[in-house]
């Protein structure tokens, strides 16, 4: 038999879960793509995609060195049936603290990372490694982050502009701050959604509070310095 306050609780449940489904607007398209090691500003081959690069999972975001390769994460959100949002934030968690290959870059640094965002066509591309910059996100610091740390960053006036250009696309991407030294490792990520709302659930470390005015720990994110494209 089931009582009434065990009713009031399951009818409870369903609200949240159905709350916290409703704050995400889409999920990204994630994957990523390294450098050849004598070519860091350009990118020649996946570390992550669909097509199961070197037997690593698809779907992951690596971003940081292999041996001397630079890896960058990247995910793209099809914006076909999307309208403008109140607010718009890339969400995504922390998978490994560490590379994709075993006994090689499998450990993290400590440094920044930056995020920008570009024109994307909802498709992998080695070229999203180096497309051209739309719009500066922010920078945040790898200090204090462990596997399930979730971070959000405000792209409400991005995500936006990419709705009145009328892009099918808005792709994100994550690589190493000019200025940090990986030391060989690297960080990678998951779950890549936009959301309705700020999801952080980690608090900025004084490490990362010191890291500059554009460091951004789930804080709202610098659409200011947002560079329109052309």
């Amino acid at each position: 038999m089931i009582t009434a306050s065990r009713t009031l609780a399951i009818a409870a449940l369903a609200a949240c879960t159905s709350m916290a489904s409703a704050q995400t607007i889409t999920p990204g398209f994630t994957f990523s793509v390294a450098s050849a090691g004598n070519a860091p500003a350009t990118g020649t081959h996946y570390h992550s995609n669909t097509g199961g690069a070197f037997g690593n999972p698809a779907g992951k975001a690596e971003v940081g060195s292999f041996s001397s390769e630079e890896c960058r994460g990247l995910s793209e959100y099809n914006l076909a049936t999307l309208t403008p949002a109140t607010t718009a934030f890339v969400t995504f968690d922390v998978f490994r603290a560490g590379g994709l290959f075993n006994g090689v870059n499998n450990f993290p640094f400590t440094g920044n990372i930056n995020i920008f965002a570009y024109q994307g066509n909802n498709t992998e591309d080695i070229s999203d490694y180096h497309a051209a910059s739309t719009g500066f996100i922010g920078t945040f610091n790898t200090s204090g982050l462990v596997v399930g740390s979730v971070l959000s960053f405000d792209i409400t006036s991005i995500f936006n502009q990419a709705i009145a250009d009328n892009w099918i696309s808005l792709g994100i991407r994550l690589q190493i701050a000019p200025g940090t030294n990986t030391g060989g490792g690297a960080w990678t990520f998951q779950d890549f959604r936009l959301t309705a709302n700020n999801q952080t659930n980690i608090i900025p470390t004084p490490t990362a509070a010191l890291a500059g005015a554009s460091t951004l720990i789930g804080l709202g994110a610098l659409g200011g310095l947002r560079r329109r494209r052309r």
